[in-house]
């Protein structure tokens, strides 16, 4: 009988280097013992020696929430973004501020993000006149998820914003995790209202925002870095094609009401439903566990544009309401009346184009 190949286990994804030793050196200025820092989150100082050196992004994890204690400060992932600059991204830092607008420099980010942070996941929808920036961390729910989201919102809404004049003025900022700190110092910084527990994280900004000019547009320039920064990303190791999960997302947000229809996904990806499942299985998830990551991405939405709650139910797909309900507090903690509700309270709800 034919033995069968022990599967390698999978290799962790990275962050670069650089980010881990600016945090640790951020840190430090905060009055942290730094080498302790390393130590509590597994990296040896030579690790971070090479700017270019990838580190594994749970040790970075690890690192956030060691200098979050040692510091005692739970707006600390908002200092360290406070302090970054475009070139601390390097050539892809570059590469966005010669892009013509804003908008376009945050599609080259997102294009290229696995050369900053391979296991985080961001995207941007055109959703009417709202732009919707979300944000997915990588593993199971950790403290260091929350500052990380945190810092991804003060780098666009105040980094970038700054980068072609002013901060940004959000329609909505959404955070799923709940507020370490007093929020309402949160978003004094953010320079927007900001709602916690919401079902995922996500910055919600007028699409008028994406079009402003970027004061160093070169595009002559941004061509060749985008040539330099493609053979970064094809060099990285285990570079490979967008990942199936990504592309069954898109399906699944496409036919919301047929549900996680296995067969004809399969179909749609040509491949057998059997090959699907494993290569999901591969990659850390399911088609069940896709769909109800998409769902709740559109649920917050549509509820703060004042839909019915047994309409938004139908559109997701869901074939009573309360399926939805239980599915919403298993999401968020709160009932989605509970959820508009608060949502109005703050001000925030986007209104429909």
């Amino acid at each position: 009988m034919r033995r069968q190949a022990a599967r390698a286990p999978a290799r962790a994804p990275t962050i670069w280097a650089r980010t881990a030793a600016q945090l640790a050196d951020h840190a430090a200025l905060r009055g942290a013992d730094r080498a302790a820092l390393l130590e509590a989150a597994g990296l040896p100082a030579a690790a971070l020696a090479d700017p270019d050196a990838r580190v594994p992004l749970p040790a970075f994890y690890a690192l956030l929430e060691a200098a979050v204690a040692a510091a005692a400060d739970p707006h600390l992932g908002l200092d360290f973004a406070g302090r970054f600059q475009p070139e601390h991204f390097d050539a892809l830092g570059f590469l966005a501020m010669s892009s013509p607008t804003l908008g376009e420099a945050l599609r080259r980010m997102l294009r290229y993000q696995q050369i900053w942070n391979e296991g985080e996941r961001y995207t941007l929808e055109i959703r009417g006149r709202c732009a919707h920036l979300t944000f997915a961390p990588h593993g199971p729910d950790r403290p260091a998820h929350g500052q990380v989201a945190e810092m991804f919102a003060f780098d666009v809404l105040v980094n970038a914003g700054r980068m072609c004049g002013d901060p940004i003025q959000a329609v909505a900022v959404r955070f799923r995790h709940a507020p370490e700190g007093d929020p309402e110092e949160k978003a004094r910084r953010l320079g927007s209202p900001v709602l916690f527990g919401a079902p995922q994280t996500e910055l919600v900004m007028p699409v008028e925002a994406l079009d402003r000019p970027l004061p160093h547009a070169n595009e002559a320039l941004a061509a060749f870095l985008e040539r330099h920064v493609r053979v970064i990303a094809a060099s990285l190791p285990g570079a490979a094609p967008p990942a199936l999960s990504d592309r069954v997302r898109a399906l699944l947000g496409e036919r919301l009401r047929e549900g996680a229809d296995l067969g004809a996904l399969a179909a749609r990806l040509r491949m057998s439903p059997r090959t699907l499942q494993r290569r999901l299985g591969d990659e850390g998830t399911s088609i069940h566990a896709l769909l109800d990551e998409v769902r709740r991405g559109r649920a917050a939405a549509l509820l703060e544009a004042d839909m019915a709650i047994g309409e938004v139910a139908y559109v997701l797909g869901y074939s009573e309401p309360s399926a939805f309900h239980r599915a919403f507090r298993r999401w968020t903690g709160v009932t989605p009346e509970a959820f508009r509700a608060r949502a109005r309270e703050f001000g925030r709800g986007e209104r429909p184009a």
